[in-house]
């Protein structure tokens, strides 16, 4: 009979749960940095960086999917001492067709759009200079998820239907509101984005077109940040078995120099060889070298 009530009670306690299941993932990866300028506190330093997702996932009868995020990130550059790992905020949500609400340590909108990041190179990206949102007089203001801190605290709503995507967030901490929308042909995406300064004197407005044919691909963007333009196009090209080749120049109202971008990605078989160097506002270089992989 004890049997029967303890197998009754689990039953009704998951009558409502269609599954549920948390999983891990995750990303490391290491390697050499050099660095020109002459206020930097190494001009060669050793890199490494880990990354630990854990998410969260059950789904009702009824098809809503309910979820959370916490991530562990680590990592260090430098000759000196290594530093502690740490642990952000949660981010906390429901999705059913199509439509995604979360709030606590939000992505962000602004930080979502499609083709904000592309032309990266090297193995950490080097200081995005490819990034239109990002200038030599405004930097990279914007609501985005917090990889070991408190983040922004905020609310978003994601919709997703077809080709067709769209992102609109809000944190009451910064005041910031974000929308972005974009669409999808084929192998190409175009998409526009808006950010409302809040607290900050920083508006901004951004354009991203890119896409791919054959073993090529290719984009542009412009960012206007508070009256700040700045324009990118880039450009990748695969030149071997598991080898491609990208790049990038950018033109910033409010920097020196042009900036601009070469790297590369070669495929280990389960990890990635990565390198590139960028010359900067100041017409200084950077450059880095290394092997990153997912787990």
């Amino acid at each position: 009979m004890k049997n029967v009530l303890l197998a009754s009670s689990a039953l009704l306690l998951s009558a409502g749960v269609a599954a549920a299941e948390i999983n891990f993932s995750g990303s490391a990866r290491f390697g050499v940095m050099y660095d020109s300028t002459p206020t930097a506190a190494d001009e060669l330093a050793i890199h490494n960086r880990f990354t630990l997702n854990i998410d969260g996932v059950t789904e009702t009868d009824s098809g809503i999917e309910f979820f959370a995020r916490v991530r562990v990130r680590g990592g260090n550059t430098g000759t000196g001492t290594t530093s502690a790992s740490g642990v952000s905020a949660p981010r906390v949500g429901m999705s059913i067709n199509g439509v995604t609400v979360a709030v606590g340590n939000i992505t962000g909108a602004l930080e979502e759009t499609p083709g904000l990041y592309d032309g990266a190179v090297g193995l950490t990206g080097l200081g995005d200079l490819n990034v239109v949102a990002i200038t030599d007089q405004n930097g990279g203001n914007w609501d985005s998820f917090s990889s070991a801190g408190g983040g922004v605290n905020g609310a978003e709503v994601l919709f997703s239907t077809g080709a067709f995507g769209a992102h609109l967030s809000y944190s009451p901490v910064t005041d910031r509101t974000a929308v972005n929308a974009s669409y999808n042909f084929g192998d190409w995406t175009v998409a526009a984005a808006y950010q409302d300064a809040g607290l900050n004197t920083d508006d901004k407005w951004v354009l991203t077109a890119g896409g791919s044919f054959g073993n090529f691909g290719v984009g542009a963007s412009y960012g206007d940040n508070d009256g700040v333009a700045k324009f990118r196009v880039n450009g990748s090209a695969a030149v071997g078995s598991g080898t491609r080749v990208t790049a990038f120049v950018a033109d910033d109202e409010s920097a020196t120099d042009t900036l601009w971008g070469l790297g590369f990605t070669h495929s280990l078989g389960g990890a990635v060889l990565a390198g590139g160097v960028v010359g900067d506002q100041d017409g200084e270089n950077q450059a880095d070298l290394g092997v990153r992989f997912s787990f």
